[in-house]
C-alpha cells in the first residue's frame, strides 16, 4: 500500500510538473483531449531527453571542461530543447515551435558527431533513439521535413569522413546501415502517424454520431411525451364528456316532470280562470284545483331539487377535473358526487356499488384527482370486469392509517386480473381490448396522478370475491403541484 501510495504521489508530482509547461487555452475544459494528452506525452519525453542532455553535459564538462567546444554544443543543445517547451508554454504554437528548435537541434547533433567521430561516435545510438522519439510528434509534412533534416546530417556527416583521411573501412557498412534506418524510421513513424489519424478519425466520426443520435432520441422523447401529453388530455376530456352526456340523461328525467308539471298547472290554472269570468266557478271545483295545484307544486319543486343537485353535482366533479385547483373536501360526499355522475354507465350495467367511507375522512389536496382516479377504475371494470355482461358488485371503502395517511380501497367481483399482468397494467398503452376501444391509458393515468399528484402509492391484486383489487395508499395532505413532465414522465 505504501508503495502504491508513493507511486500515486510520484505521477501527480510529475502530471504538474508537466502542465506547467501546456498551454493556458490546453487545459480548459472543452479543449481536445486527444491534443492534450499528445502535448502532455511530448512535454515528458522532451523533460527526459532535456534531463539526460544535462547529465550528460555535467560528465562532459568534468571531464573535458566546460570551455570545449563539446561541452559548448551539449549546453546549447539542452538550451534548445528548453527553449522549445518555454516558447510552446508561451505561445502555444506546438508544432512550430517544435519543428524549428528541432532543426536547430540537428545543428547541434551534426557538429557533436564531427567532434565525437562521425558515424562511428559512440553518442549516434542515443541521437537515433532522441530523433525518433521527438519526430513522432506532428503531422506528416513534419516528421518527412525532421527525418530529412536527419538523413542530412547522417550523409553531410558522411562526406566529411569520407574526404578526410584516413578513411575507417567500414564507413560505407555504417552510412548504408543509417540510410536503411533512417528510412525505416520513416515508414515506421508514417505508418503510425497514419493509424493514428484514421483512429482519430473514427472516434470523431463515433462521437458525432453519438450526438446526432443522442439529439434524435431527444427529440423522440419530447414528441413521445408531447404525444402522451395529449392522448392523457383527450382521455380526460373523453371521460369529461361522457360525465356530461351520463348527467344530461339523468337530468332529462326530472327536468322533463318537472316541464310536465308547470305544463298541467298551466292548463288548470287557464280552465279555472275561464270559470270565474264566466261565473261558473263552484266550491267543488276550487277545492279539486286547490288538491291539484298542492301536488303539482310539491311535484315540480322535488324535481328541480333534483335536477339542481344533479347539475351542482356535476358542476362540482367537472370543474375539478378540468383543473387543477386544491382545496380541503370530504373524501365521502364527494366520491358519491362523482360515483353519481356515473350512474348513467352503471345502471346500463346493471352494478351496483357500495361505499364506506366514514364522514370524518378530509382531504387537503385535488379533488379532480381522486375523481380521475374514481372514474378511471369504475370504468375500467365496466370497460374489462364483465365479459359476460352480467350485474356486478362494485366496493369503495377508505379509511385512515397511521402518519396522516389514507387508504382508499376499490374492488369488484368480475373476472379479475391474471397475476402475469399486474406488472404490466400501469404502463402506458398496455391494454387487452385495443380493438374494442380501449386505449391504455385508464390505468396508467391512475398510477400516475396517485404516485405523483398524490403523493402516494397504487397495487393490484385478487379481491375476496374473485374480481380485481386496487389499494391506493397517499398522505391526507397532498404534495405541492408537480410540472406536467414530471407527471408524464413518471414510469419512462
Amino acid at each position: 500500500m505504501a508503495r502504491l501510495g508513493l507511486q500515486g504521489r510520484l505521477a501527480a508530482a510529475l502530471r504538474r510538473v508537466t502542465d506547467l509547461f501546456i498551454p493556458t487555452a490546453m487545459r480548459q475544459p472543452g479543449f481536445d483531449e486527444n491534443q492534450l494528452q499528445r502535448a502532455r506525452a511530448f512535454v515528458r519525453i522532451t523533460l527526459l531527453i532535456l534531463g539526460g542532455l544535462l547529465v550528460i553535459s555535467g560528465v562532459w564538462i568534468i571531464k573535458e571542461g566546460p570551455s570545449t567546444p563539446a561541452s559548448l554544443a551539449w549546453m546549447i543543445y539542452a538550451t534548445l530543447l528548453a527553449a522549445n517547451l518555454v516558447l510552446v508554454r508561451l505561445t502555444g504554437r506546438f508544432h512550430a515551435v517544435t519543428l524549428a528548435n528541432n532543426l536547430m537541434g540537428l545543428t547541434a547533433i551534426a557538429y557533436l558527431l564531427n567532434l565525437t567521430g562521425g558515424l562511428h561516435s559512440p553518442l549516434l545510438p542515443l541521437f537515433l533513439v532522441g530523433v525518433v522519439t521527438t519526430g513522432n510528434f506532428g503531422g506528416n509534412r513534419a516528421i518527412l521535413v525532421f527525418f530529412g533534416g536527419f538523413a542530412l546530417v547522417i550523409i553531410g556527416t558522411y562526406l566529411c569522413q569520407l574526404y578526410r583521411p584516413p578513411v575507417p573501412p567500414d564507413l560505407h557498412s555504417r552510412f548504408a546501415l543509417m540510410v536503411t534506418a533512417i528510412v525505416l524510421m520513416i515508414l515506421a513513424t508514417l505508418s503510425a502517424q497514419s493509424a493514428r489519424t484514421r483512429t482519430r478519425r473514427r472516434l470523431r466520426d463515433a462521437r458525432d454520431a453519438a450526438v446526432a443520435e443522442r439529439r434524435t432520441a431527444e427529440k423522440a422523447l419530447a414528441d413521445l411525451r408531447a404525444a402522451q401529453s395529449q392522448m392523457l388530455l383527450q382521455e380526460k376530456m373523453a371521460g369529461l364528456g361522457s360525465m356530461v352526456a351520463g348527467v344530461a340523461h339523468e337530468v332529462n328525467t326530472p327536468v322533463g316532470l318537472t316541464v310536465t308539471g308547470a305544463s298541467q298547472l298551466r292548463a288548470e290554472t287557464r280552465e279555472l280562470v275561464a270559470r270565474v269570468a264566466e261565473g261558473r266557478l263552484r266550491r267543488h271545483e276550487l277545492d279539486e284545483y286547490l288538491r291539484l295545484v298542492e301536488e303539482l307544486s310539491a311535484l315540480i319543486e322535488r324535481n328541480a331539487l333534483r335536477a339542481g343537485e344533479l347539475i351542482q353535482s356535476f358542476k362540482d366533479v367537472a370543474v375539478d377535473q378540468s383543473s387543477d385547483a386544491r382545496r380541503a373536501f370530504r373524501l365521502g360526499p364527494y366520491s358519491a358526487e362523482v360515483l353519481a355522475s356515473l350512474s348513467p354507465h352503471l345502471r346500463r350495467a346493471q352494478h351496483k356499488v357500495a361505499v364506506d367511507i366514514p364522514e370524518a375522512i378530509e382531504l387537503d389536496g385535488y379533488p379532480g384527482a381522486v375523481a380521475q382516479v374514481i372514474t378511471n377504475l369504475v370504468m375500467n371494470s365496466i370497460m374489462h370486469g364483465y365479459p359476460d355482461e352480467r350485474p356486478g358488485h362494485l366496493r369503495l371503502s377508505a379509511r385512515l392509517l397511521p402518519g396522516d395517511r389514507v387508504e382508499l380501497v376499490y374492488s369488484d367481483d368480475g373476472q379479475g386480473i391474471p397475476p402475469s399482468l399486474w406488472e404490466r397494467i400501469f404502463e402506458p398503452f398496455f391494454t387487452t381490448r385495443r380493438g374494442s376501444g380501449g386505449s391504455g391509458l385508464g390505468l396508467y393515468l391512475l398510477y400516475s396522478i396517485v404516485t405523483v399528484r398524490l403523493g402516494g402509492t397504487v397495487t393490484v391484486g385478487d379481491a375476496p370475491e374473485g374480481g380485481a383489487l386496487f389499494t391506493l395508499v397517499f398522505p391526507r395532505r397532498a404534495p405541492e403541484k408537480v410540472a406536467a413532465e414530471t407527471l408524464l414522465g413518471k414510469r419512462d
